[in-house]
């Protein structure tokens, strides 16, 4: 994500639907149906199109004015984070979850919804058995104001201590 943000492109769909897993270290981000470059004078895009969209992968201002920066990609990579340690499980999916917190909501309202919960700072519960500080690098994925949010070139050493943390402790 690093690379893509280097070159302006926006994902707008990081989920784990679209993880291509290389081996045991490298994994690949794939379909880009939703991707976009960058205008040069503008580090976000406005999406003008309607379309079906993965809303519960989507950060605030996403919801509230169609606007996709590298932001929005920490957002997202924040609920993938959260699908990794809950196993892509259905029952605990993003959209299940946040349809829990929500109660009863016609399809029409969902956005409002889930938005009004994010305003609320009401974020995705921690996955059992995730590490306190996974769960610390996806809320800091999800910091409502997206100058708060970490960039993917902060994210990567972050994630390899964890990992060379945890291949140490395991012999």
């Amino acid at each position: 994500m690093e690379y893509l943000g280097a070159r302006r492109c926006v994902h707008r769909d990081l989920a784990s639907r679209n993880i291509l897993v290389e081996s045991d270290s490298h994994v690949k981000i794939g379909d880009f149906g939703l991707a976009k470059l960058l205008p040069q004078d503008k580090d976000y895009y406005v999406v003008r199109e309607p379309g079906q969209s993965p809303v519960f992968w989507y950060a605030p201002e996403s919801l509230a004015d169609n606007i996709f920066s590298c932001s929005s990609d920490t957002w997202s990579f924040g609920v993938l984070l959260y699908e990794l340690f809950t196993y892509s499980s259905k029952s605990r999916s993003p959209s299940e979850e946040f349809l829990r917190m929500m109660g009863t909501a016609r399809p029409a309202q969902i956005i409002c919804h889930l938005l009004e919960l994010l305003k609320d700072n009401r974020r995705l519960p921690a996955p059992a058995g995730c590490p306190a500080e996974v769960y610390a690098m996806m809320t800091s994925c999800w910091a409502f104001t997206p100058a708060a949010r970490p960039t993917f070139g902060e994210l990567a050493p972050k994630i390899e201590a964890l990992r060379d943390g945890r291949s140490k402790t395991r012999g």
